[in-house]
């Protein structure tokens, strides 16, 4: 067997079926390969976004995404996205060819080990033709335990390298368990009965298995309100008491909740001061904390609890269960107190030559099938989205920008998503900057293989947080201003349909153009940049 029929073999047999890259000479042996094992192969415009597209993809199937670009600058286009990817801690397998270990003179070549450590992804390089499936099996088992992206070095003298085939094994690392010790359950149990106003906080360490429904019976019998970190929005679904993010994106009912309560327990949540409500962690102070968390790594590293578990989530919301009703517990009973409801206000009808952002969204949520997925890119209009667009669970959402702060991410990401989750709308949510930084390429990639995508672009023609900051600061915003074309011919031109909203008559047909889509959708949102939200 050739080396590059190897590396496809070991995709094949540790369970891989789709795989996001853009060819080269570095890695088109073992692409052509891995089809012709009946893999499917998407191929992407760019190579950041081929990373971009299998984060979204692990994040919406819960498997290791993977993906594949040649060497030197192609692997170099990826850098931004592997340094999300790390951040956010997305399990990641990235392919790379490396130019030939004697091709002393290729003008590609360069260490890529020195490129990729820094972004915090790990790498590993195949030595020989016969390393290739330990390798790649090696990477995908770091993947799952380590949480980032692994980048795998193949240099592309080994591809057609005679080898022998040997399958990779692996070890299961899905559903260990983790069971909460006595010592730790008993002072974390003893916190929670003594709460008079506690609140139940779930992350993305408690999204998967029976971690949800556990955690929805733990805050019943505690009459606990339930939140969730940005990354887990979703989790609790239509759930009545579910208050949603905790942190600076609160509603205002929720912050009113937060402010009273007197415990918080939290579950496979980071403790940054995002969810802690800024610097300082206000929301968390003069309260009594249990943190429970799989991950020991994640225990006292950025707020140190009252009561720190090491435990699955599942089996600390039955213990903690277990052990209240056999010590006669009776709930507090504050959810009942509090006040249900998101808390925002509607915005002003829109008129004119443009459109009010929250009407927008507000619209946009009512319209869309109640079965959908969110991709919200960064910019001004972030922070709206987040809290007018509701969805169905935590992996139908995807915020891009929460690791590295980029921007453009948003387009490529959404169609990883929505390939993981046939059958569903994926929306993203984008600005005009962020689409034509990493948008408008990937546009027609949705195209090319029928994703059901719709493109929700806000635009001010500007750079919002730069325009923001530069009028906040007494500078002349000008040269913040961009004089884009028209968006939706632009998609019609790529193979997609195109729809401008410039008012409210507009507007009121945005239902029937989401409900008559039959491929790709751009939606071009005409906004008032002096209008915008100014915080970002």
């Amino acid at each position: 067997m050739k080396g590059h029929e190897t590396l496809a073999a070991a995709l094949s047999d540790l369970g891989v079926s789709t795989m996001f890259g853009l060819m080269g000479d570095g890695n088109m042996y073992f692409v052509d390969s891995f089809v012709q094992r009946g893999g499917r192969y998407v191929a992407v415009a760019n190579e950041a976004a081929s990373v971009l597209m299998a984060s979204g993809y692990a994040w919406a199937s819960g498997e290791v995404g993977v993906a594949t670009v040649t060497h030197g600058p192609g692997l170099a286009n990826t850098l931004a996205s592997l340094v999300s990817g790390a951040r956010d801690r997305v399990p990641l397998l990235l392919l790379t060819g490396d130019t030939a270990y004697n091709g002393r003179e290729q003008g590609q070549k360069i260490d890529q080990a020195a490129l990729v450590l820094p972004t915090g992804a790990g790498f590993e390089a195949m030595t020989s033709a016969n390393s290739g499936p330990a390798v790649v099996a090696r990477a995908f088992h770091r993947a799952l335990v380590e949480r980032r992206p692994i980048v795998v070095n193949v240099p592309v003298d080994f591809n057609f390298e005679e080898v022998e085939y040997l399958a990779p094994t692996m070890v299961n690392v899905a559903g260990v368990p983790s069971i909460p010790g006595d010592d730790a359950m008993d002072v974390a149990v003893g916190i929670m009965a003594s709460a008079r106003r506690p609140i139940v906080l779930a992350g993305i360490g408690a999204i998967d298995g029976d971690a949800p429904q556990a955690l929805t019976e733990l805050a019943q019998t505690l009459g606990a309100p339930l939140l969730t970190t940005l990354a887990a929005k979703g989790l609790f679904g239509p759930d009545k008491y579910d208050l949603g993010v905790c942190g600076t994106l609160s509603s205002p009912p929720a912050v009113d909740a937060i402010m009273a309560s007197d415990c918080i327990i939290a579950v496979g949540a980071s403790l940054n001061e995002f969810t802690g409500g800024g610097a300082g962690w206000p929301y968390f102070r003069g309260k009594h904390v249990v943190h429970c968390d799989a991950d020991p790594s994640a225990l006292a590293t950025q707020y140190l609890a009252d009561a720190p578990v090491l435990a699955d989530a599942t089996l600390f919301a039955r213990t903690s269960i277990d052990w209240l009703k056999r010590a006669g517990y009776a709930s507090s009973g504050f959810r009942e107190t509090i006040t249900l409801g998101s808390g925002e206000g509607i915005a002003k009808a829109s008129s004119g030559e443009f459109v009010e952002l929250i009407d927008a969204l507000v619209e946009l949520n009512r319209v869309l099938p109640v079965e959908r997925a969110i991709t919200v890119d960064g910019g001004r209009f972030a922070w709206e989205s987040i809290k007018r667009l509701e969805v169905p669970r935590a992996r139908c959402w995807a915020g891009t920008f929460r690791g590295f702060g980029a921007v453009g991410n948003a387009l490529s990401t959404a169609i990883g998503v929505g390939m993981a989750l046939s059958g569903l709308p994926s929306v993203a949510v984008v600005g005009d900057g962020g689409f034509m930084i990493g948008g408008l390429a990937e546009f027609n990639t949705a195209v090319r293989y029928g994703v059901d995508l719709i493109v929700f672009v806000c635009n001010d023609g500007t750079y919002g947080a730069e325009y923001g900051k530069l009028v906040a600061h007494g500078f002349a915003p000008e040269s913040s201003y961009v004089d884009w074309p028209d968006f939706a011919p632009v998609a019609q031109s790529l193979g997609g349909s195109g729809f401008t909203i410039r008012n409210a008559t507009d507007l009121a047909g945005l239902a029937s153009v989401i409900a008559d889509r039959d491929r790709p959708l751009l939606i071009d949102l005409k906004l008032d940049r002096t209008a915008s939200p100014k915080e970002y």
